[in-house]
């Protein structure tokens, strides 16, 4: 693996891991059982994500990054003021955000890897790129039921 594929690994580790924190805030913030429950599925997923990327970093013999802790505290502590402040109907609209450059990285990264070397990760690749447009779409969809 040449070392751009593992920058870029490196790269996606990172947001999955911001994303899992995000999504974990939202869960431990919630007060409805139906947003929370769909915020711990995201996180479950998001996480299975970060966890992908950690172990083939982990293979190629490289450092799987730390992300500093206040990076997450960050994430967790801004969901979790956005949500009393501004409700969850806002705060899903900065998750669509993020899943909109989340999906934005991913598409980019699978036309970057064309060779046939990388045919394995390009279709794991994809599978997160429909799990990032699922959750786009559940958000969006909360967004649409549920105004303030």
């Amino acid at each position: 693996m040449d070392n751009k594929f593992i920058f870029r690994l490196k790269e996606f580790y990172t947001l999955e891991t911001f994303q899992v924190a995000f999504y974990n805030a939202q869960a431990n913030s919630a007060t409805d059982e139906y947003y929370k429950k769909a915020f711990e599925k995201m996180v479950q997923i998001e996480q299975g994500h970060a966890d992908y990327f950690a172990n083939i970093i982990d293979k190629a013999n490289e450092e799987v990054p730390s992300v500093v802790g206040s990076v997450l505290q960050l994430a967790g502590s801004f969901v979790g003021e956005t949500v009393e402040s501004i409700g969850q109907h806002n705060t899903c609209k900065l998750g669509v955000l993020l899943e909109n450059e989340a999906m934005k990285a991913y598409r980019k990264f699978i036309q970057e890897l064309e060779e046939k070397e990388y045919r394995i990760i390009k279709d794991i690749l994809m599978e997160y790129l429909l799990d990032e447009e699922f959750h786009t779409y559940w958000l969006r969809n909360y967004i649409n039921n549920h105004p303030n």
